[in-house]
C-alpha cells in the first residue's frame, strides 16, 4: 500500500468512510490511491489544473490498478465537475485565498459535502470565509514533515454564519489538538506573528492600530502556548 506522509494521512483520517472524494490539485494522486486502496473511501476523482501533475497521478493510479475506482479531470477547482454523490472534497497545498475561491464557486453545491482542507498560508482567511459562509470548523489537527508544520480542517456547512475575531481566525480549533505537532504549528503561528510586528514598526508610517492588533494576538498566543506548556509540566 502507498506510504503517506503526516499530512496527508491527517486528510486521509477525516475521510467518510466508504465514501467517493475529490482530490483537488491531486499533483501525484497519493491521496487518492491511499485513500481506495486503504478501502477508506469507495471512489475517488483526482482533478489538476496542470496536465504534467495529472499525467503522473494517472500513471500513479495505473501502477496502483484503481483506474476503475479513480476518474481523472483537468480543470481548475471544482469547476466543470459533476458533484453528484460525492461526499467528501479534499484541498491540499494551496493558499487559503485559492481554496476559498474555489470553494466559492461551487458553493450551493456544498451544503452536504465534508471539506478537508489543509492551507499552505493565508489559514486565516480560510477560516475566516468558512465562518461567514454556514460552514463550521468541525476539528482541526497539525503536522509537522520534514521542519514545516500545517494544519488540516475538517469543515462541514451548517447555515450558522460566524464571524470570527483575529484571533479565532489564526488558531482556530489547532488550540484544542494537545498534540507535540499542534505546539510547534502554534509556536510557528507566533514567530511569524512576531516578525510582522517588527516589520510593521520599521515601516516609515507605522499603522498604529494593525500595530496594537499584532501585539493583542502576539500577547494571546503567547499566553496560549504557555498554558499548554503548563499543562504538560
Amino acid at each position: 500500500m502507498l506510504q503517506l506522509d503526516k499530512r496527508l494521512m491527517l486528510m486521509a483520517s477525516y475521510m467518510t468512510p466508504g465514501g467517493y472524494g475529490v482530490d483537488v490539485g491531486t499533483d501525484h494522486g497519493y491521496l487518492a490511491v491511499f485513500l481506495v486502496q486503504s478501502g477508506r473511501a469507495k471512489r475517488m476523482l483526482a482533478t489538476d489544473i496542470r496536465s504534467g501533475p495529472l499525467s503522473s497521478a494517472q500513471r500513479c493510479i495505473r501502477e496502483a490498478g484503481l483506474t476503475d475506482q479513480i476518474e481523472t479531470k483537468l480543470t481548475d477547482g471544482l469547476n466543470g465537475l459533476d458533484l453528484t454523490g460525492v461526499t467528501d472534497i479534499l484541498i491540499a497545498g494551496m493558499g487559503g485565498i485559492l481554496i476559498s475561491e474555489i470553494l466559492s464557486a461551487r458553493l450551493s453545491d456544498l451544503s452536504d459535502k465534508n471539506l478537508i482542507l489543509q492551507p499552505m498560508t493565508q489559514s486565516a482567511a480560510l477560516r475566516s470565509w468558512l465562518g461567514a459562509n454556514g460552514f463550521a470548523i468541525l476539528s482541526e489537527k497539525c503536522a509537522t514533515v520534514a521542519g514545516k508544520s500545517y494544519s488540516v480542517i475538517h469543515a462541514r456547512f451548517t447555515g450558522e454564519i460566524h464571524s470570527c475575531t483575529p484571533f479565532e481566525a489564526l488558531v482556530g480549533k489547532a488550540k484544542e489538538d494537545q498534540s507535540p505537532d499542534a505546539d510547534t504549528y502554534l509556536s510557528a503561528l507566533l514567530h511569524r506573528e512576531e516578525k510582522a510586528l517588527r516589520g510593521l514598526c520599521m515601516a516609515q508610517q507605522p499603522d498604529l492600530s494593525e500595530i496594537e492588533q499584532l501585539k493583542e494576538q502576539i500577547s494571546r498566543l503567547q499566553a496560549l502556548i504557555h498554558q499548554r506548556e503548563e499543562r504538560k509540566s
